[in-house]
C-alpha cells in the first residue's frame, strides 16, 4: 500500500513538472516569437542570396504588405552584398525598384520609413566604422589578423577576397 501511495504521488509530481515545463516553454515561444515584419526579412535575404527574382519580387511584396518600409528593406538588400556578393545585391535592389514602380502604379503609397542617420561631423567613415567594429567585437580588431588574411573566395559567401 506505501508503494502505491509514493508511485501515486510521483506520478502526479512528475505530471505537475511536466506541464510547468510546457507552460514555461509556451511563454518563452511568444515572447520570442518574430513579428510578421520581422520574419518577412528572411525570404528577402534568402531569395536575394540564392538569385530566386520571381520568388524576391512576391517575398518583397509580402514584406511592404507586412509593414517593412522601403528603406528597411533597402538596407536588407544592401547588406546582402557581404554575404552572397556584389551582383545578387544588385540584382535585389533591381527587382525592389520595379516591385515598388509596379505598387505605384497600382496605387500603393508605402511608407518611406527612417532615414538613416548622418555621420558624426567630427570622424571619417573609416574612423567612425572602426568605432562601432570595437563595441560589437568588444575590442580593437588585431591588425595582424587582417595582415595574414589571404585572397581568395571566401566560403562562407562564395565571394572574392581582396586585401
Amino acid at each position: 500500500m506505501h508503494r502505491k501511495i509514493t508511485a501515486f504521488l510521483a506520478l502526479i509530481f512528475v505530471s505537475m513538472f511536466s506541464l510547468i515545463a510546457i507552460a514555461e516553454a509556451q511563454n518563452m515561444d511568444a515572447n520570442q516569437a518574430l513579428s510578421a515584419k520581422q520574419q518577412s526579412i528572411v525570404p528577402i535575404a534568402a531569395f536575394t542570396a540564392n538569385g530566386d527574382l520571381q520568388k524576391l519580387k512576391t517575398a518583397l511584396n509580402e514584406g511592404l504588405d507586412a509593414g517593412l518600409t522601403i528603406n528597411e528593406i533597402k538596407e536588407v538588400l544592401v547588406q546582402m552584398y557581404a554575404y552572397c556578393g556584389f551582383p545578387r545585391s544588385l540584382n535585389g535592389i533591381n527587382t525592389f525598384i520595379g516591385v515598388l514602380e509596379e505598387r505605384g502604379q497600382k496605387g500603393i503609397k508605402d511608407e518611406l520609413g527612417k532615414e538613416p542617420s548622418p555621420m558624426p561631423a567630427n570622424k571619417s567613415s573609416i574612423e567612425f566604422g572602426a568605432e562601432i567594429q570595437t563595441r560589437l567585437i568588444g575590442g580593437d580588431l588585431n591588425p595582424h589578423v587582417i595582415a595574414h588574411t589571404r585572397p581568395g573566395i571566401c566560403h562562407a559567401s562564395g565571394t572574392f577576397v581582396i586585401r
